[in-house]
This record gives structure tokens, sequence and C-alpha cells, in this order.
């Protein structure tokens, strides 16, 4: 099994994790992993996501093995291409042959932010889940960040109880750079999967792409939830039991980085004591890094309603969880 997005898990799925998460975080984690050797590879810089995974993997009693983009060949990602370029291996062999010596590959890759039609294909994620032989895990790619989820999922569960019904809102947010879509897009797919009333507050023009959007909409009315998208703020806070605040270039301004930063400039979104007061005493929640007083103001994140911490140490309880589900107890097949 790999898990791209959270879309790879059921419900029950999902809650057996969140239930092993939470045991876990409580308990302390033992060494069920022992003699499993787990590969992290980076091709984008990490903070969180490569210590957590690292230091949770020691834990279980894994053995990591990180590499980054310098560590390894330029990978080529079509197939049946003349490779006569700058790429010098193969994503088919890389994963076939990592296959060999691991129980588990990580992948972490950034979109290009050129081109979304191309970003969109999610390539090099998909090309190591086509041809590994063992468990593939998206450490975060061009679409999804799933393991950014399931902390996030951890951290509303201990927050709200039950999350069903309640509402969570998805912000748009100040930023000086143009961002990827891959948090925004899995914070919504996992709070409609646990059966929320979601909400996407954005400017006009920066809504994310439309089949995404479709997919949160049928997951979120399957699970009993809601959608809506709001480009007033301030009605989207209304009421939220949840406001996650998260920056992000929409498909039409991918690979068009002067025209969104003079939209940007004629926007103010960023996340005040004073929007947070619309709300329903809601939590606040950022994946980080956060830029501190352009996404949101000191007030806000160093105030009781922000769980920003408890939700980054959530990343490594989940994915022990996570990894658990998938390597507990199976021999890695050749």
């Amino acid at each position: 099994m790999n898990f791209i997005s959270t879309a790879d898990v059921t419900g029950k799925e999902l809650a057996s994790i969140l239930s092993a998460a939470t045991l876990g975080k409580k308990q302390g984690w033992k060494p069920k992993l022992k003699g499993k050797t787990v590969g992290l590879l980076f091709f984008n810089p990490s903070l969180r996501t490569r210590t957590s995974f690292q230091a949770g993997l020691i834990k279980l009693g894994s053995v990591p093995i990180a590499l980054s983009a310098t560590d390894s060949w330029a990978l080529e990602l079509i197939d049946g291409s003349i490779m006569d370029g700058s790429t010098a291996e193969h994503v088919k062999d890389a994963a076939r042959v990592l296959s060999t010596y691991l129980d588990a590959i990580c992948i972490r890759s950034f979109p290009g932010m050129k081109d979304w039609d191309d970003d969109k294909k999610d390539a090099l994620i998909q090309g190591f889940a086509k041809h590994a032989t063992v468990p593939v895990i998206n450490m975060e790619s061009c679409l999804w960040h799933p393991c950014q989820a399931l902390a996030d999922a951890l951290t509303m569960q201990e927050v709200l109880g039950k999350t069903k019904g309640k509402t969570f809102v998805l912000s748009w947010a100040n930023h000086p750079r143009q961002l990827p879509m891959a948090v925004p897009n899995s914070a919504l797919l996992i709070a409609a999967q646990m059966g929320m009333n979601v909400r996407l507050a954005c400017p006009k023009g920066y809504e994310l792409d439309s089949d995404i959007l479709n997919q949160v909409k049928q997951t979120a009315v399957k699970q009993g939830g809601s959608f809506s998208t709001h480009n007033d703020q301030a009605e989207a806070f209304k009421g939220a039991q949840i406001i996650y605040a998260k920056s992000w270039t929409p498909p039409v301004l991918v690979g068009k980085p002067d025209e969104d930063t003079k939209l940007r400039k004629k926007l103010s979104w960023t996340i005040t004591k004073e929007k947070m007061a619309m709300t329903n005493n809601a939590a606040f929640m950022h994946c980080l890094p956060v830029r501190r007083n352009v996404v949101v103001t000191d007030e806000v994140l160093d105030s009781k309603q922000s769980v920003i911490i408890q939700q980054a140490e959530n990343r490594m309880h989940s994915q022990n969880a996570l990894l658990l589900k998938l390597l507990g107890g199976k021999s890695k097949s050749k």
C-alpha cells in the first residue's frame, strides 16, 4: 500500500491511524519496526518533516537513511525518453533498486511552479509509486502533503473531540513569495474526510484547482459535512471552530510571479486578533514555517488559541502510526 494522499485510506483506516497515534503519544513508542530500514529522499529543504520522520523511526527501532537531491543522480520521469540530456537515471530504475535495499521509500519533492498542468501530473511521486515494490510515502509532493494532514487531523481531534459537524476554515493569507498548493489541498481533504463543514476563504481568483475542490466537496458530502468557498474572509470566519492559515499560488497564477506579486500587494488577508474574534473561539493552525506578522500576527500565534506547536509535535506521532500500519509485522517483498 502506498500513501500518496489521505484519500488512500478509508474512514476506518484513518480512525485506526489516529487512535494508534493518540496511544503512542500517551504511552510512548516501542521498537516495533526493529530491523526495518526506511529511505527518506529529500529533493527540497525540510525541518519538521526530516526531523519528525528520523526521530520517529528511531523511536520505532527502525534505521532511517536520509538522502538529499545532491546525493543522487538527476532522475528522468518520462517513460520512453532518449536520455541524452541532463538526467542520468530513470525513476523506474532508481525505484526498483531502492526497493531491494529498503522496506519503504519516503519522497519529498516540491512543484516547479512554472506550469500548473505539468506540476499537476505529480510525476516524481507517481513514478516511484508505479515502479517501487515497497510502500511509497508522500512527504510532500506537487499536489499533496498527507503526512501534514494526518497531524492536522490528530490535532483537531485533540482540540475539538468529535470533529463531525464542526466548522473548519482554510484561509489564504499574505506572503511575499509564490507557494505551492499541497498543504491547502490536503488540509481541505482531511477536514472533509472527518465530516466537517469545510470553508475555503480566499480572495477572488485565488481558488484552488477545480478538480481538487470537487474531490473535497464530494468527500465532505459523503461524510455528512459540507463545502463552500468564500471570497469574504470575515464571512468565512463567523462561527468557525478551526482557522487554518496558509498562503498559496492558484493555478491561474503559477508561472506568473510578477502578476501574482502585484495582486498580493493589494490584499490584506493577514490573520489578526480582531479576525479571530469573529470565530467561535477557534483554534489557530498553521503547518509551519510561518512568516510572523505577514501570514498571522504575533498576538494570534502566541495566544492560547494557537496550537501550532502541538500540531508540529503531532507530525511524529501520526507518522509513526502510519509507519506501523504500513510496515508493522510485514517482511519486505523483493
